[in-house]
């Protein structure tokens, strides 16, 4: 249920907020909830929304999905090489 609410404020936040904002809180699910894909969701959204037709090397739709899963995928490798979640680690691997 917490995820719920959560995720209901990251969209509400994504079509009202500034981005800065939006991505604080959408960082902020990635280290509170395990597999946290609504983050790429919605960043993707957000992108759409925000960009213009005009096309520049930093406009790339391709370079920005690319960064963002590097950037969630890195999150995650950092999630669980921090000391508050050692706990979730399996050690078998």
């Amino acid at each position: 249920m917490k995820r719920v609410i959560f995720d209901i404020f990251l969209f509400v936040f994504v079509f009202v907020l500034p981005w800065w904002i939006t991505l604080i809180w959408a960082i902020a699910g990635l280290f509170i909830f395990k597999n946290y894909y609504e983050f790429l969701i919605s960043s993707i959204i957000f992108y759409v929304i925000s960009t213009t037709r005009e096309y520049t090397f930093l406009n790339n739709s391709l370079i920005f999905y690319f960064g963002v899963i590097v950037f969630y995928l890195i999150s995650q490798y950092i999630r669980r090489h921090i000391i508050l979640y050692k706990n979730e680690i399996s050690y078998k691997s």
